[in-house]
């Protein structure tokens, strides 16, 4: 299934992560409330035709690793392979950073 976002929206793949447990250590309910402020990585799959057009400087691009607010767009899922893969549609302004090797 292919999927292309509109106007200035955005297409990611959110990095998998246990909000329950890091390694073998359980994590409190405080530390997990404090973290759903925090952001989460992701990687660029899709850019609408308008989004970063008022960007100034660096702009992600297809395949770039960038930091997203943890709550921002919606997530929907898709289960056409057989396995559930969780995308994210968030506006462009939703970028807070470029992650760079």
């Amino acid at each position: 299934m292919k999927f292309t976002p509109c106007e200035y929206k955005v297409l990611v793949r959110p990095d998998k992560v246990d909000d329950v447990y890091a390694g073998k250590i359980i994590i409190p309910d405080i530390v997990r409330d404090k973290q759903q402020i925090s952001q989460d990585k992701a990687e660029v799959l899709a850019v609408g035709g308008n989004a970063f057009e008022d960007w100034l400087g660096a702009k992600p691009k297809v395949g770039d690793r960038v930091m997203i607010n943890r709550h921002s767009g919606y997530q929907f899922y898709d289960n056409s392979d057989g396995k559930k893969v969780e995308y994210r549609v968030i506006n462009d302004k939703d970028i807070s950073l470029i992650l760079e090797a």
